[in-house]
């Protein structure tokens, strides 16, 4: 009996030494699983923020290839050929809405008045781009053009 006793006893102290409580295993799962959301949440934000950064490129390359148009119109003809208004532009498989304003200022008190309050000193031409996705990224330009000057950005 003795000899029984013993044993029992040499196996209840090895088996509190060789296992996991169901505490500790509910704190380590616990933790593993915030470190890696935490990663999750890391990998989504940085590949969303590489895809904004590769429309907004895309967006200024467009840009400034209507400004180089505008350009070639001329500044007789900008008002009536420019402006357009939510017009579907594919860029490299993606798709925004683009929108030229053009608008005609006149500067009553340049000197020139009152002989050529008809006819605008200069024109504002915006053009903005807007992505309808996560994150609804949008960039615009403005620059300014009149017939005695060219053009200023």
């Amino acid at each position: 009996m003795v000899r029984f006793n013993t044993m029992t006893k040499k196996i209840k102290a090895s088996s509190r030494k060789r296992g996991f409580t169901l505490i500790e295993i509910i704190f380590s799962v616990t933790l593993l699983s915030i470190v890696a959301m935490g990663t999750a949440q890391y990998m989504v934000f940085s590949r969303w923020d590489i895809d904004r950064g590769i429309r907004r490129q895309l967006a200024w390359i467009n840009m400034a290839s209507r400004m180089e148009k505008a350009i070639d119109y001329g500044y007789e003809t900008l008002e009536d050929s420019l402006p357009e208004t939510n017009k579907l532009v594919s860029i490299n498989n993606l798709n925004a809405y683009r929108t030229t304003v053009v608008t005609g200022i006149d500067d009553s008190t340049d000197g020139y008045a009152p002989t050529d309050t008809e006819i605008p000193d200069y024109y504002m031409i915006e053009i903005s781009i807007s992505w309808f996705t996560t994150g609804n990224v949008s960039d615009s330009i403005t620059a300014y053009i009149s017939e005695e000057m060219s053009w200023d950005y």
